[in-house]
């Protein structure tokens, strides 16, 4: 039973999911720590609880004292490379095309996001693209969390900072950025897509598309905008789209934004 609360952001409102995208892509999600339970699914996460989360540059913050299992480590070499630009900023992760709301933070790195090829379908522990998540909110995504122990999922790094994280080591406080609480047994592992203007042309409800630089999903019959790729990048994955830099000729390899 999941009952520790956590001190998070305001109330997550799922609309248009207007905020400016920082990052998006498409990998895997697995889990490596758990602070409300420390003994869930067999394993003991005491000694990962204890570690050192890579967003704390001054206090030198661990898991436990940051007190969330929201909290969502990415690709290491990607996060050091611009901190101020990832730490504390929302990530909303979808499964099967469709977002979760549970209001997930960037602020640790992950060693195995960093590597193996970023197109990659198949999972691989020791390199595979994705993203590390507590196992809280990695079986509230996933059903079968603790017998898959990792998940295919697309998510999207978005300028919403849910938790100050003091990148500049200045000694400035590192808290949540505002004083709601939530618990993640509170929250939904999926809800409904947002409603945004109507479009004219037909489409089957729950579906998703690329419409030129646009991911969009169609709701009542509707295709409504979810988020336009950055300059830089496209929409690729057909219907499980997710915005990639351009691939401008064969054999190129895809790179990461730093």
């Amino acid at each position: 039973m999941r009952a520790q609360i956590f001190a998070v952001t305001s109330l997550y409102v799922l609309n248009c999911f207007t905020q400016a995208a920082i990052y998006s892509r498409t990998g895997f999600g697995t889990y490596y720590y758990n602070v409300g339970e420390v003994d869930a699914c067999g394993n003991d996460f005491t000694f990962q609880n204890k570690g050192l989360v890579e967003c704390s540059l001054s206090t030198a913050l661990s898991l436990d004292q940051v007190n969330s299992e929201y909290l969502v480590a990415m690709n290491h070499s990607q996060l050091i490379g611009d901190m101020a630009m990832y730490c504390g900023k929302k990530v909303i992760v979808s499964v099967n095309g469709v977002p979760s709301s549970l209001p997930l933070f960037i602020g640790d790195g992950c060693q195995r996001c960093g590597t193996g090829s970023p197109s990659s379908t198949v999972w691989d522990p020791n390199g595979a693209p994705g993203l590390d998540f507590s196992y809280s909110v990695l079986s509230e995504l996933s059903a079968n969390a603790c017998i898959d122990g990792h998940i295919p999922i697309s998510w999207e790094i978005v300028d919403e900072t849910l938790y100050t994280f003091d990148t500049n080591a200045s000694g400035s406080p590192e808290e949540p950025s505002a004083g709601s609480t939530r618990t993640v047994s509170d929250e939904p592992s999926t809800t409904a897509s947002p409603t945004c203007n109507n479009s004219i042309r037909p489409c089957a409800t729950g579906t998703w598309q690329c419409n030129m630089n646009v991911l969009e999903q169609c709701i009542d019959g509707s295709w409504i905008p979810y988020i336009t790729c950055a300059t830089g990048f496209s929409c690729y994955g057909g219907n499980v789209p997710y915005c990639m830099p351009y691939i401008v000729g064969e054999g190129e390899t895809e790179g990461l934004v730093s």
